[in-house]
């Protein structure tokens, strides 16, 4: 009799260990697979479009200014634009650069929740502010200053290095999350 209720605890025991540990392995997947999913939606709908987006503009800009600023002179900012090169100016901002800039700010306003952290990065902020002040330039492009360029300056080199950055470490993680997840199938 004892010996039969020893082997039923120990039998209920072993059931209630079992069911334990199964449940936690059914909650560290379900967490991995939560994890692979938010880092997949970062990547596929807001940091992997902004990567594009944000390269095309570099290029663009690069090679305006290779081709067409080096002939200007460094106080352009100061001077008028000579007719010929304003009009260049004008149509490279309302073909490339103010469209570009519009798509990106548009991107970060109805992706923002993707973004990485728990505040949205300053350098972002600022590049959204860049972009809108794109809007009053073309409208009043006549009674904008010499130079005919946003009232705020594009932040430069640094919006450019964290959205490679942010792309970067979420393919990096993703690439170790999707790793250890088919590890993981293989033990379970």
């Amino acid at each position: 009799m004892i010996a039969a209720m020893v082997t039923a605890c120990a039998s209920l025991l072993i059931a209630v260990v079992a069911y334990w540990l199964n449940h936690r392995g059914e909650i560290r997947r379900s967490l991995r697979q939560a994890r692979i999913d938010r880092v997949s939606s970062q990547l596929r709908e807001l940091y992997g479009p902004l990567l594009v987006l944000t390269e095309t503009n570099e290029k663009a800009w690069i090679e305006y200014r290779s081709r067409y600023i080096q002939n200007i002179g460094a106080d352009s900012a100061e001077n008028p634009l000579p007719e010929q090169e304003e009009a260049r100016w004008r149509i490279w901002v309302e073909a490339v650069f103010a469209p570009t800039a519009q798509s990106i700010r548009e991107l970060i306003t109805a992706r923002g929740d993707l973004i990485i952290g728990e505040e949205m990065p300053p350098v972002v902020l600022e590049f959204c502010a860049h972009a809108a002040t794109y809007d009053a330039l073309l409208a009043n492009w006549s009674e904008a200053g010499p130079s005919k360029s946003p009232l705020i300056r594009h932040p430069g080199s640094r919006f450019l290095a964290y959205v490679r950055a942010s792309y970067g470490s979420l393919k990096e993680e993703q690439t170790l999350l999707l790793k250890a997840a088919r590890g993981a199938s293989w033990v379970d």
